[in-house]
């Protein structure tokens, strides 16, 4: 292969803990390859590898709705290898999608826990078709096997294998069950069913153990026939699917029991569960040894009750062969419960009573052997006899095999040889005396599971000339430990002919899919196992015959066997020694290398009894159970039946003796036979941890079970040939750029796909030279596909990338150099501009200074005036005194006369004034009486009207002819109300006369007053005449105060003109409303009484389209909200009309039912209108009634209709309606109250004023309707929202800039912002961030910087629980109580304490007007003794490691903390009481609750998995894979876009398209730094929703979110602005302030806080400094007066902004 590497290729590299990791090419030559790995943990670290080193190309991501794209079969993918298939079944496992097919196997993992709805019977159901399912099932496989005896009438077998505890044993129930239910003929358990499905329980307790990686693991093989009958051969010669088989009967064998483990177990394993469950029932009994069977089984559930004796069991601790290891019990497991389960599977199958009493007799008697020691005597030290001590033992066995104990004893101690003439006995040594208690032991207990198998094959009943079957193969897989002997050489042996097999059936799969291309092969391409096949079974050289003739070699032994097996094989590339172990060698399987052990391989393969104990237990027991077991016993017959076998002729060959191998080999080659006559299906069982717990995958355990299991040797074979394949027009689309351009012009007129990609190779392979195999062809085209060889595969690919690379760097450098040029041209307009700027500057400063100049002239000027004018005045002030005192003297006497004057004149006004003023008061009490009177009357006929109309039930006619006569009296009404409009236009006119006649008055006054304010200016004018003086002063005196009553009077007679013009505007006003009230309730009456109507619709005409007027810039994203008090029939309503208008939708509008806000998106007239249902909670805790009513009135916001419900026999609920209706009115939504008349029609009588609830819509631009059909509303709703779209909204001259124009704009206005002062803007967006919430001092305002807008943000107090690191703070309750809110901060040892905070005395008085629910304990409602504004809550402890992230439920009763210790808990927040723990098998970043159901909530954990978890019962509802680690969830505020930040800093958008399921939606790649934070800020100022994201990059990011089309669609994330903050470690966490244009706040790593403007051209960053370490959390309480920041050292500060108004300059 080349090491030639474009750059960007994607590829894996070798890692020793992941086994293969992601990894880029940056750079590569023939010396070295640069790579920069992909994965998160390690992210852009580079790496150099040598040329030599594996690597392996991988394809990028690909998502779906369902996340993650996981393959169902492997050999789909573009590059099928070992890190492919490692990696893909790691994402599949991850969403629990435990099957996988690669090929014709079906990998399954087992995942160690019960997945909801995998197996169930329905499940099970759907896989028992004719057509084959591509959904990789265990079922799948099953019916595949069953249909090839249905429809080829060809006998069938299913391969199952893997290692112990990887589930081949659940895997063969379940092949099992599904074969049975396929094969009954009504659907139901058949008897042969029951029988194979009982002999699991049984065949478990006599051969399987628990071993050091399962509990339960099988330590036989087992090959279970289970035959059929039925099918049509003309099925099958005709091709068309056959008549479905029935089962009939079923055979079960079994291979290679592991004997040896009844005599010897490792450390950590035990024995066959038998022993243990006998010995634990017996150990109930007390004084006696008989057990009543049933105890712990309900007796209905048993065949027969009946009492068996336990004689010769007792406590475990008692036997030797059960205390070889320390391991006694098995977690969960019940060993009474489970020997009674064998009881019944015993009876079940048909085992007599008395052979189930002598089955166990002989299991007891094993156990007492095992007991038994020996010792040599005092005169023989080669000899061996009994020791005193365990005679009772071997009393015991004696009695239980019904031999005499002598006998016995004799037999194990003693060895007899047959001479020619004679048989001579021998003692034994000790050794060997061991040896053959083990052996008489463990062929006992095999004896004892071959009985065992014999009668359940009798039992099911096996059909002889039945040869139609499905055999399920459950073998053991391949083992490679650290000491391998003899049973592990058997195993691989069998794994090896498995595995030759199976590359043989692959073999020929791929031969005909080459065959079915019509392209040419190579079978040398292919790989082959055969030599290592030949290597164990060859007859004279193979390991296994080498064994068996050093077994009957005399003084043979295991150093001998390893010799001659090296020296014969030396040199064979499957074999190998190690030096440094002269008794051990290698084989290099298939799967690997495994170093075997001969110690105890003679031994092992003997296996054989002495000659005296086959003779004591075959001849001389008198237990019949036992003597018939060992002369039926085909190795045992030579010796006891020696007399009946006829003599054999002299010169005759000897019987050839039999060994364990020997054995095993015919029986493996017997299965093989079988096997290969069959057609196979295979499925590979893979534990994916070592550990036995869920949701862990172990990529190292896991990689190597791949090779073992043969997995990865049928990749290889399976793309030997041409490992690459594609379709034509892929290849097409891929590969042409890489052509001449006149060649590929030529080539695209070619129609056949497959002539274009074979001319395309063909040309390609002459330009480019592509590498030539040894043998073969480079490339194929096949008739679908195009095949290719690995090298000229990659010479392609890296030579489009390369080409693709240099495009995308032209394309990008073009798209540069247009950015600079915009650029450039910016920074252009913006120096000239700055220039200007400048000049302008400095031209004021040059004007400035002659102004100064001319100022100082000026100045000096005005000095010498003042000088000269100061002498003046004092001259002028002498003389004006003495002018004063002779004009007073004159002016009193004249104003005396005067003042006179103008008291009568006074007193004759102010009465014509009370004359006007009671006829005014007279007619405008007519008016007012009249005006009543009249609308008294006309309420009266309508309400009349309307009742009428309420009990008409007539045909439309009816209702016609009615409303004419409405409409006519309508227009009486009107020339009514016309003719007294015309009154009340005459009384108008009346009115504007006497206006007008006032006016003249204050005309002609003002006249006078000008007259008398000239007499006063010649009266002042006269002080000259000395004998005047007295006199004018008088006269000035008496002209001043008549002054001064005619201001007076003018101003009571304007007050009069305003009072009469408002009062004429009311009446206009009055007028007006009641007429535009009076045609909107017409209107509403008469919507009303035609929506029930079914009004067609004329072919062509256009049906009515909802708008909304500023959709686009709308965030109202749900169409019609329903509430209102509970009883009230608002979710019957909604489902009435789901029902009648979209049913498709109706069972998820079922399962939404119970949650506290359901969201539906119903189908109405060809439109999807979103409809959100508001149930109102049921509790007795006023507190979370109030949460939740405030949860509720926040969707009004964001709702254009909410639809208010009351029962019109309800006057309650009607009266909760109107309260809303406020609520409704302030969101500015619009308003139906919708009076359900369900229990009126029912005969209830209406207990509402249904007059008052028209006048109250429609006094609010609302709908008022009474019905049963929410329909009637919902289109009353839509053809008001047409009436007022069909209008047209303005738009805005903004709207006609260009882009360029804009950005120009915001240029200069960042430039004009240099020069000028921000504090003089006097803008919104200046104040700074939060609101005043504490009173400053006067020394505090003195200390204050004036300029600095956020010098009033102080911190007020500091909070440390311990030095512990915070990792996250947040606030709640905060509508729950009036006089505090609640803290909540989490520490990185696990630790939360809960903080109350007690509002301000600003505070309170903000929140005067909100309600809030009492408080019950007083105790909280006072704040600390110790004079602050703090106290601890509540402390949550439970979590072990660091909290990583924390929020209240949705009605803020709870608190939940998510840990690095694996668990999402929930907390009482008022005890501190742990409520639910819900645990995960990797540490959880992150969770969030669904805005529409609070029952359900998302929690993501570090193996890149989200998972959508049931509070109420823990169940899994979904789960949902990403390429990385999740670390920020939020929702926003629509509540159906969830918004994923993963570790690789990318953000997955995902829908929640209901309450119980998340899709993917699509994907942005953010930044190189991981997401730690993400905060939704909903549209404001004329800004789009946006989001706030913290990157561990050293940014925080501004996003903008981007809805529709569709309206309401999240459909794109654009960046708007990336702001530097210190961030490259820790979890930063930001958040946002509402504060004038609102604020981004965020922690920082540089030990302080950063706030960042979101208005637009006011892009200054702001600091607060305050802390010494690391600031991790920030967080704003709602009412946005405090800001709770956090650092490393678990000290939280809490800010406030002080106010000074109230303290002046």
């Amino acid at each position: 292969m080349e090491n030639s590497y474009a750059q960007g290729t994607l590829i894996w590299i070798k890692d020793p803990e992941e086994v293969w990791v992601q990894a880029e090419i940056v750079s590569s030559n023939d010396k070295e390859i640069i790579v920069k790995r992909g994965d998160s943990e390690n992210a852009d670290q580079v790496i150099v590898l040598s040329p030599n080193e594996p690597i392996f190309l991988r394809t990028s991501d690909v998502y779906t709705s369902e996340g993650l794209s996981v393959l169902d079969d492997l050999t789909q993918l573009a590059h099928l290898h070992e890190p492919a298939v490692l990696s893909s079944l790691q994402n599949r496992f991850d969403i629990d999608k435990i099957y996988t097919f690669t090929g014709p196997i079906l990998i399954a993992l087992n995942p160690f826990k019960y997945i909801p709805g995998l197996y169930d019977e329905e499940i099970l159901k759907t896989f028992i078709s004719t057509k084959p399912s591509t959904k990789p099932h265990v079922f799948n496989t099953s019916n595949a096997s069953y249909r090839g005896i249905c429809d080829r009438q060809k006998s069938q077998t299913v391969l199952i294998s893997g290692e112990s505890g990887a589930g081949k044993t659940e895997t063969t129930k379940h092949v099992m069950k599904f074969l049975a239910l396929a094969g009954s003929e009504d659907g139901a358990v058949t008897n042969v069913e029951k029988q194979v499905l009982e002999s699991n329980p049984l065949l478990e307790a006599f051969g399987n153990a628990r071993t050091l990686r399962n509990d339960n693991s099988s330590r036989f093989g087992k090959f279970i026939e289970l035959q059929f009958r039925g099918g049509s051969r003309a099925a099958v010669q005709t091709g068309q699917p056959g008549e479905n088989s029935r089962l009939c009967g079923a055979r079960i064998r079994t291979y290679l029991l592991e004997k040896v483990r009844v005599a010897d177990q490792q450390e950590g394993e035990r024995n066959y569960h038998v022993f243990y469950e006998a010995c634990a029932a017996a150990a109930t009994l007390s004084g006696t040894s008989t057990y009543s069977y049933p105890k712990k089984l309900p007796a209905d559930k048993v065949k027969e009750p009946r009492d068996i004796d336990l004689e010769g069991f007792s406590e475990l601790k008692n036997f030797a062969y059960l205390t070889k290891s320390t391991c006694e019990t098995l977690k969960d497991v019940d060993d009474v419960e489970m020997f009674e389960r064998r009881i019944n599977a015993m009876q079940t199958i048909g085992i007599k009573a008395d052979h189930i009493q002598s089955i166990f007799r002989v299991i007891a008697a094993v156990l007492h052997l095992g007991n038994v020691r020996f010792d040599a005597p005092p005169n023989n030290s080669e000899g061996s006899q009994v020791m005193s001590e365990c005679s009772a033992s071997i009393e015991l066995a004696a009695k239980l095999t019904g031999v005499e104990r002598p006998a016995l004893e004799a037999a194990m101690c003693h060895q007899t040889r047959v001479m020619r003439t004679e048989k001579v006995r021998s003692p034994v040594n000790v050794r060997t005396a061991s040896d053959n208690r083990d052996a008489l032991a463990k062929a006992l207990y095999g004896m004892i599971f071959d009985y065992i198998v014999k009668n359940t094959n009798q039992s099911i009943g096996f059909v002889p000339d039945v040869k139609l079957f499905v055999g399920v193969l459950d073998i053991f897989g391949f083992e490679c430990f650290k000491m391998n002997s003899f049973e592990q050489l058997c195993i691989n042996f069998t794994n090896e002919r498995l595995q030759q097999f199976f590359n043989s059936f692959v073999f020929k799969l791929e031969e005909q899919l080459y065959e079915r291309e019509g392209i040419p092969w190579d079978p040398l391409d292919f790989p082959d196992n055969q030599d290592a096949v030949d290597i164990m079974q060859a007859k004279q050289s193979g390991i296994f015959s080498m064994l068996d003739e050093e077994c009957f070699v005399p003084q043979g032994s295991d150093q001998g066997f390893c010799n001659k097996l090296i020296k014969q094989h030396k040199g064979h590339r499957r074999f190998d020694e190690i030096r440094t172990k002269p008794s051990w060698f290698i084989v290099k399987h298939f799967a690997g290398p495994v170093q075997y052990c001969t110690e105890g391989f003679l031994d092992k393969n003997k296996d054989m009894l002495s000659n005296d104990l086959i003779e004591c237990m075959g001849i001389a027991s008198k237990n019949d159970f036992v003597k018939e077991m060992f002369q039926s016993e085909k190795k045992y017959s030579e010796v006891l039946h020696k007399d009946e076998q006829p003599d054999k002729p002299a010169g005759g060959s000897r019987k050839k003796k039999i060994t364990v191998s020997s054995e095993f080999k015919d029986q493996l080659s017997s299965l093989m036979d079988i096997v290969d006559l069959t057609e196979p299906h295979f499925i590979r069982c893979i534990k994916p941890n070592p550990q036995n717990v869920q949701d862990l995958y172990d990529r190292k355990g896991v990689t190597e079970q791949l090779r073992y299991g043969g997995v990865l040797q049928i990749v290889q074979v399976s793309r030997a040939g041409y490992p690459v394949r594609i379709n034509h027009q892929e290849c097409w689309d891929d590969y042409r750029i890489l052509g001449n351009p006149s060649t590929i012009a030529g080539l695209k007129h070619v129609d056949d796909a497959k002539i274009r990609a074979k001319k395309l190779l063909d040309h390609l392979d002459v330009e480019l030279n592509l590498p030539k195999p040894n043998h073969g062809l480079s490339f194929a085209v096949g008739k679908t596909m195009v095949f290719f060889k690995l090298p000229a595969f990659e010479r392609l690919k890296f030579l489009r990338l390369e080409m693709m690379s240099k495009a995308a760097t032209k394309i990008q450098a073009s798209y540069r150099r247009k950015m600079r040029m915009r650029m450039y041209q910016g920074i252009r307009s913006c120096a000239r501009h700055v220039q200007a700027m400048l000049r302008v500057k400095q031209a004021r400063l040059d004007l400035l200074k002659r102004k100064q100049l001319l100022a100082a002239v000026k100045v000096q000027s005005c000095i010498r005036m003042f000088l000269a004018k100061r002498r003046y005045k004092k001259i002028l002030v002498k003389v004006a005194r003495i002018q004063a005192r002779i004009k007073g003297i004159s002016t009193r006497k004249w104003f005396k006369e005067h003042r006179r004057h103008t008291a009568a004149t006074k007193i004759q006004r102010n009465w014509r004034r009370f004359q006007d003023q009671k006829v005014y008061k007279l007619v405008k009490k007519t008016i007012i009486l009249a005006q009543e009177r009249m609308r008294l009357v006309a309420a009266k006929t309508q309400m009349q009207k309307l009742k009428k109309e309420a009990k008409e039930v007539g045909a439309l006619m009816a209702k016609s002819q009615k409303a004419v006569e409405q409409a006519n009296e309508i227009r009486k009404k009107n020339d009514e109300l016309e003719a007294v409009q015309l009154q009340l236009q005459s009384e108008k006119g009346n009115l504007q006369k006497k206006i007008k006649n006032l006016e003249d008055i204050v005309g002609d006054l003002q006249g006078e007053l000008e007259e008398a304010k000239k007499q006063a200016e010649e009266a002042i004018k006269m002080a000259a005449d000395h004998s005047k003086t007295i006199i004018e002063t008088e006269k000035l005196e008496a002209m001043a105060k008549q002054m001064e009553e005619k201001d007076v009077e003018v101003a009571e007679l304007r007050k009069e003109l305003e009072a009469a013009k408002e009062a004429s505007a009311a009446l206009e006003q009055q007028l007006k409303e009641g007429e535009n009230r009076y045609k909107k309730l017409l209107a509403s009456v008469a919507a009303q009484s035609t929506a029930g109507m079914n009004v067609s619709v004329l072919p062509g005409a256009a049906k009515p389209v909802v708008k909304t007027a500023g959709a686009s810039k709308s965030n109202r994203s749900v169409y019609v909200q329903i509430v209102g008090t509970s009883g009230t029939g608002k979710t019957t309503l909604l489902e009435h009309l789901v029902k009648d208008q979209d049913p498709a939708i109706m069972e998820a509008f079922n399962n939404q039912k119970t949650n506290l806000m359901s969201h539906h998106s119903i189908k109405i007239d060809g439109q999807s209108l979103k409809f959100l249902d508001c149930r109102e909670i049921k509790t007795s805790d006023a507190t979370s009634k109030v949460r939740a009513q405030n949860l509720v009135k926040e969707w009004f916001y964001r709702s254009q209709w909410v639809c208010v419900v009351y029962d019109m026999a309800d006057n309650d609920s009607f009266e909760y309606a109107l309260q809303l209706v406020k609520d409704i009115r302030e969101a500015k939504a619009r308003v139906v109250l919708f009076g359900n008349r369900f229990h009126v029609d029912k005969g209830s009588p209406i207990a509402v004023d249904v007059a008052k609830a028209k006048d109250i819509a429609i006094r609010n631009n609302g709908i008022a309707v009474e019905s049963t059909s929410l329909l009637d509303a919902v289109k009353m709703a839509m053809n008001a929202a047409d009436e007022e779209s069909s209008m047209g909204p303005s738009a805005s001259s903004a709207e006609g800039m260009s882009p360029q124009d804009t950005r120009r704009g915001s240029l200069l206005d960042s430039v004009k912002s240099w020069f000028t002062n921000p504090a003089d803007k006097g803008s919104k967006a200046n104040q700074g961030v939060l609101r005043p919430s504490l009173k400053g001092t006067k020394s505090m305002k003195s200390q204050r910087a004036s300029q600095d807008i956020n010098a009033d943000l102080r911190p007020v107090q500091e909070l440390q629980d311990s030095e512990s690191a915070v990792t996250c703070i947040c606030f709640g309750q905060e509508r729950s109580h009036k006089n505090y809110i609640l803290l909540a901060t989490a520490s990185k040892d696990g630790t939360v304490v809960v903080y109350r905070c007690y509002r301000t005395e600003m505070e309170i008085a903000m929140i005067a007007d909100q309600k809030f629910t009492e408080e019950t304990d007083e105790g909280l409602n006072a704040r600390p003794s110790e004079h602050s504004n703090i106290a601890v809550h509540s402390r949550l402890t439970g979590h072990t490691r660091a909290i990583t992230s924390i929020f209240f439920n949705l009605l803020e009763d709870q608190l939940v903390t998510t840990s690095i210790d694996k668990s999402v808990r929930f907390w009482f927040i008022e005890t501190g009481e742990m409520l639910k723990v819900f645990t995960d098998s990797s540490p959880v970043p992150v969770a969030t609750f669904l805005p529409f159901n609070p029952q359900v909530f998302v929690a993501a954990n570090s193996n890149a998995v989200l998972r959508l978890v049931n509070v109420q019962n823990g169940m899994v509802m979904q789960k949902l894979k990403v390429e990385t680690e999740v670390r920020a969830l939020r929702f926003d505020d629509t509540g159906l876009f969830l918004l994923a930040g993963t570790k690789s800093g990318s953000i997955h958008v995902l829908e929640a398209s209901d309450n119980t399921t998340l899709k993917f939606k699509f994907k942005v790649h953010l930044a190189r730094g991981g997401v730690t934070c993400i905060t939704f800020v909903p549209a404001n100022y004329d800004m789009p929703p946006c989001l706030l994201v913290n990157t561990s990059d050293s940014n925080a990011t501004i996003i903008d979110c981007t809805y529709g089309p569709p309206p309401g669609v999240l459909t794109n994330l654009a960046v708007r602005t990336r702001v530097r903050v210190a961030h490259s470690l820790l979890p930063l966490k930001c958040c946002y302030s509402p504060s004038g244009h609102g604020y981004l706040i965020s922690g920082s790593e540089d030990k302080e806080v950063y706030i960042y403007p979101l208005a637009k051209n006011n892009g200054k960053m702001q600091y607060l400094k305050h802390h010494q370490v690391p600031v991790v959390a920030v967080a704003v309480n709602m009412q946005d007066t405090m800001l709770a920041s956090a650092d490393s050292l678990g000290r939280i500060v809490l800010w406030r902004r002080i106010d000074f108004s109230h303290i002046p300059d």
